[in-house]
């Protein structure tokens, strides 16, 4: 082994430094590898969703920092680097990205655009998270967490501060949340409960339930996750019937689709959900580990995301959020002339990426993505239909 010394004056250290790092650093950086897109469904098909990249860490959105710092200047000045652990929900909004940390107690709060990668500031004393399992915001930005844990509902200001909580006097167990105008739905996994509760947004006080199981089976079921489409119904995951029930805000079941089982169509542990502005539902499996799409209706359209170690596969996927927001932004990330419809985010509780992001889209010509997926189920159909004959 050889150790190389540099004895320099003071005045002259920095006069031959800077060459020298300039010199090493592009002697060490090679050419980028190109990395071949990832796409579903997989060839010959024409591909409807792109992976585009990965999220774990904040240098994953900030870069990374100067690691010549400590020679040049002699001390160490270099931001310490902020992690996700173990994410479960996760909410996309005006941009933003929130990820509940389920493994710290934490909020990370993500702005691709601005390079930022933040942790909740009001994350301390009365306001300390627990088990924060999903995040949600209403019109003054406020934010709503629900904390298994601390079984209430933490809210915080736009600006991250601790503001109150509510809900631990009915002994439930959150694990997710919404706000639509001065309500707050909540849904409550508590074994006696199986429920969404309805809170006065302002006062906390509890106002109804709703989606309890019915005298004739029908309702909730070990629900994990709910969300509201565009229209204002209500969708629940439920891991003990393997159902995705969508309810109006009254508690009325409208539809109801999905078993449990291991092959597509049914779920082993259906777990976050989301709808898109073409009112398609993405269903995550944990068990799985895949997302389906469906249509408003029920309709399997295609899934993605299988598990294992390459890049696009997802590692116990937990939660989804689907949005369009910075489609400029992310569009670079996409294969050429793959034009992206909407972006998906999903949080993973295991492997190198703790969310992994996908782009809904088709490749420049092509019909649309929704026309793609639509006959591409219909020609699938047809040749059941045909095999059955």
């Amino acid at each position: 082994m050889f150790k190389f010394f540099l004895l320099v004056s003071r005045n002259s250290c920095k006069s031959i430094l800077i060459p020298l790092l300039l010199f090493v650093a592009s002697g060490c950086a090679g050419p980028a590898a190109k990395l071949e897109p990832v796409f579903f469904p997989p060839q010959p098909n024409p591909p409807r969703i792109q992976y585009l990249t990965g999220i774990s860490k904040s240098t994953d959105i900030e870069g990374k920092k100067n690691t010549f710092s400590l020679i040049l200047t002699g001390r160490a000045d270099i931001d310490e680097q902020k992690s996700i652990i173990k994410p479960y929900g996760i909410m996309t909004r005006k941009g933003k990205i929130y990820v509940c940390d389920i493994g710290v107690g934490n909020v990370v709060i993500i702005d691709p655009i601005k390079k930022s990668f933040e942790y909740l500031k009001g994350n301390t004393n009365v306001g300390k998270l627990k088990k924060p399992a999903n995040i949600a915001a209403d019109a003054d930005e406020n934010l709503y967490v629900a904390d298994v844990a601390r079984k209430e509902i933490v809210v915080y200001n736009s600006a991250g501060n601790f503001i109150r909580a509510f809900g631990k006097e009915t002994d439930m167990k959150p694990t997710d949340v919404a706000v639509d105008g001065d309500l707050v739905y909540v849904l409550d996994l508590q074994k006696k409960n199986n429920e969404i509760k309805i809170f006065d947004r302002k006062s906390g006080e509890l106002k109804q339930s709703i989606g309890k199981m019915a005298a004739n089976g029908e309702g909730l079921d070990m629900p994990t996750n709910f969300t509201f489409d565009n229209n204002g119904f209500l969708y629940a995951t439920n891991s003990g019937s393997g159902k995705v029930i969508k309810f109006d805000k009254d508690g009325h079941i409208l539809l109801s689709f999905g078993e449990l089982g291991d092959v597509i169509g049914k779920f082993s542990r259906p777990k976050g959900i989301a709808v898109d502005h073409e009112n398609r539902i993405y269903v995550v499996d944990g068990g799985n580990q895949n997302v389906q799409v469906f249509s408003e209706k029920g309709r399997l359209l295609i899934f993605f995301g299988d598990p294992g170690l390459l890049r696009g596969s997802l590692n116990l996927p937990v939660s989804i959020s689907v949005t369009r927001d910075n489609l400029e932004y992310y569009q670079k990330l996409a294969a050429p002339g793959f034009i992206l419809e909407a972006v998906m985010l999903i949080t993973n509780q295991y492997g190198a990426e703790k969310i992994s992001i996908y782009g809904l889209g088709q490749m420049q010509g092509a019909e649309s993505g929704a026309e793609q997926i639509k006959a591409a189920t219909e020609k699938k159909a047809d040749s059941a239909e045909t095999i059955n004959k």
